[in-house]
């Protein structure tokens, strides 16, 4: 009995995708890239997020402290949880989410925008922006 039951949870993981829906709730247009660099934000883990974003920002290495710097100091402890409030899918290959990702002790949310496009045969992210200001970050919706 114990083997069924493990055999089926291992079956429902192998045909769920892993990160589906990470900040919620799962469409069917989520973006594999996109929900694993909302899993390394929702975990603090801007050292893979800048991994994952790659190399469209040729700076983002060199220049780490100041594009999460400010993350660090202001959310040491990270974030409780996110929710996506936007998802915008055009052909042939743009897609953008936007989410609200809500820092341990904040009652006010982090707007985050990403944006990724299939350039020749591969999913990369083209844009990122984030400001507690989501003011900051809708200016950046295309």
């Amino acid at each position: 009995m114990k083997k069924l039951a493990a055999a089926l949870a291992f079956a429902s993981l192998v045909t769920t995708p892993a990160l589906a829906g990470i900040c919620g709730p799962d469409q069917k247009e989520d973006v594999a890239l996109m929900e694993t660099a909302k899993a390394a934000l929702l975990n603090a883990d801007y050292r893979s997020f800048a991994s994952i974003a790659g190399s469209y920002f040729s700076d983002l290495e060199e220049n780490y402290d100041s594009y999460f710097g400010p993350l660090e100091t202001t959310f040491p402890d990270g974030y409780d949880r996110c929710v996506t409030i936007l998802q915008r899918r055009e052909s042939p290959s743009f897609a953008q989410d936007l989410m609200l990702f809500f820092p341990k002790g904040y009652d006010a949310p982090m707007a985050v925008l990403l944006i990724v496009a299939d350039v020749e045969g591969t999913t990369r992210m083209i844009e990122f922006s984030y400001n507690t200001n989501i003011s900051g970050v809708l200016d950046e919706l295309k």
